[in-house]
């Protein structure tokens, strides 16, 4: 006497649903695009946009991310400047550059290690950040840089230029 499964008739069925689920987790995603998320701070992709972005800035400070995309500090700063970006938008204007695909221009700032955080004001880098520091030291140079400096006269009385 011979035994049989009680499902053993559902077997074939049982293979084939396996086989076109193994069919449909294998296919090709490669065309489908994934949509990079919303973001306030604009990616520089190479040295004359740079160039175009700091001349036209006028006396307005700039702050600009050297990053990579598998930098873990440079994730964790990513909140850290959106949030600087939707309250000091009007003091500042944050900018990322990938140091993988810019890698003359992260050579041109000296970068060294990343996130890598440079301060621009008047076509001169003024500060910088290397690695990742707290909110509050991001916003310490903001208040030092953002302010409208005047060209006073030496000696020359309070209020005038």
């Amino acid at each position: 006497m011979r035994f049989k499964a009680p499902g053993h008739r559902f077997y074939p069925i049982f293979l084939c649903c396996l086989l076109f689920a193994v069919i449909i987790s294998c296919e090709d995603h490669s065309s489908q695009q994934v949509q990079a998320p919303k973001t306030l701070i604009p990616f520089i992709k190479n040295k004359e946009q740079l160039r175009q972005i700091t001349e036209s800035s006028g006396g307005r400070l700039l702050m600009v991310e050297f990053y990579a995309d598998w930098c873990p500090p440079c994730k964790e700063l990513d909140p850290i400047l959106e949030e600087i970006a939707k309250e000091s938008g009007d003091k500042v204007d944050i900018y990322k550059i990938n140091t993988d695909k810019n890698p003359g221009l992260a050579s041109a700032f000296r970068v060294t290690g990343i996130p890598h955080v440079v301060f621009i004001k008047n076509q001169e880098s003024v500060s910088f950040l290397s690695g990742l520091y707290p909110k509050k030291m991001y916003l310490k140079v903001i208040g030092r840089f953002a302010q409208v400096l005047t060209d006073k006269k030496p000696g020359a009385p309070e209020g005038a230029t």
